[in-house]
């Protein structure tokens, strides 16, 4: 069974936080990007307590990096500091072939030297069936960093705020998940609008939904949840409205068409016979949603059958194709599929 991204993140940056010297190569990559730069931060702290300089800390980009100019800044030895810090961010966008000049450096390399390889994976992923990689995951410590759970990224909303000294409501967390999403970086982004929002107060500012709706743009799944509602009311006109309003505010077809099979994805999960009798907070992290919207999906799942949820399923698949094959204008194919659920 996989562990949990935050429980291996948190394990990561305890035993950064034990170690009293670095090891020689470390690889840390995932699609998380706040927790990589943390790792990254962390992992030049421990290796350089005093502080880096020119003379003790190189930094490259993958995309411009030739294996010989790493290997022989690696090798380097460091100069007024007893260790030199090399610095590799963006690995994915390195050509691999360059990696080559350092497989026998990974079996040996140089104690006074920490090396850092740094992969934001979010866009574009590492081959890990290179040879090359293979080799270096084994000579590295590595850290991975996936997305987080949404349950795991409302508490880090939770402690975040807590240290900026708000206190934010079970609606407003949820709101604020549900409007940015799960990315740490974006939420990060989002605690710091409505601090300053908020402004200064020797006391604990409450923050409560209706601020996260005043602060953060309308969100995608509420939209989302108005369309289903027309469509499960069978409201054509309502639902090609809220569709009209969505392309006018920017959405692509193809995204509508996939924050629609996400939306009765979570239905169909909650009409699974096995959760039926399960407490508020087991339903909602078997379907991958905050409590707070359990009933909203709820009452969703109660407009729609079991039957209908998987045909409409399987057109959402039909129409994803369609949108990325087919010459017709992407409008057509989504309006087609509306007009199937609600009649």
């Amino acid at each position: 069974m996989a562990s949990n991204p935050s429980t291996v993140a948190r394990q990561f940056f305890k035993d950064i936080a034990k170690a009293k010297t670095p090891d020689p190569i470390y690889y840390v990559h995932g699609e998380e990007s706040y927790l990589l730069d943390k790792a990254v931060e962390g992992l030049v702290k421990l290796a350089a307590p005093e502080g880096v300089n020119d003379f003790n800390f190189d930094s490259f980009h993958g995309k411009d990096l030739q294996g010989e100019q790493l290997r022989s800044t690696v090798e380097t030895l460091p100069f007024m500091s007893s260790r030199r810090i090399v610095l590799v961010r963006d690995l994915q966008e390195m050509d691999l072939r360059q990696l080559k000049d350092m497989e026998d450096y990974f079996t040996n390399p140089a104690p006074t030297t920490c090396l850092i390889f740094h992969a934001m994976t979010a866009q574009k992923s590492v081959d890990g069936r290179n040879s090359t990689v293979k080799k270096l995951k084994k000579a590295a410590t590595v850290g991975e960093f996936k997305l987080f759970k949404l349950q795991d990224a409302e508490r880090f909303v939770e402690k975040q705020a807590h240290d900026r000294g708000m206190q934010l409501s079970e609606g407003a967390v949820a709101h604020l998940t549900q409007a940015v999403g799960t990315g740490l970086a974006e939420l990060d982004l989002a605690l710091t609008k409505i601090d300053l929002y908020m402004g200064a107060s020797k006391s604990v500012r409450r923050v409560h939904e209706d601020h996260v709706k005043d602060i953060i743009a309308e969100t995608r799944e509420h939209t989302i949840f108005e369309l289903t509602d027309a469509l499960g009311a069978k409201n054509l006109e309502e639902a090609m409205h809220i569709f009209d309003r969505m392309l006018t505010a920017g959405a692509a077809p193809i995204m509508i068409n996939q924050m629609i099979a996400r939306h009765f994805r979570i239905i169909a999960r909650l009409q699974d016979p096995s959760i039926r009798n399960a407490g508020r907070n087991e339903k909602a992290q078997a379907a991958g949603v905050s409590p707070y919207f359990l009933k909203d999906y709820q009452r969703q799942a109660s407009h729609f059958s079991p039957q209908n949820v998987d045909a409409i399923l399987e057109q959402l698949v039909d129409v994803d194709l369609a949108l990325k094959s087919s010459k017709l204008d992407d409008r057509v194919h989504v309006e087609q599929l509306i007009i199937q659920i609600a009649v």
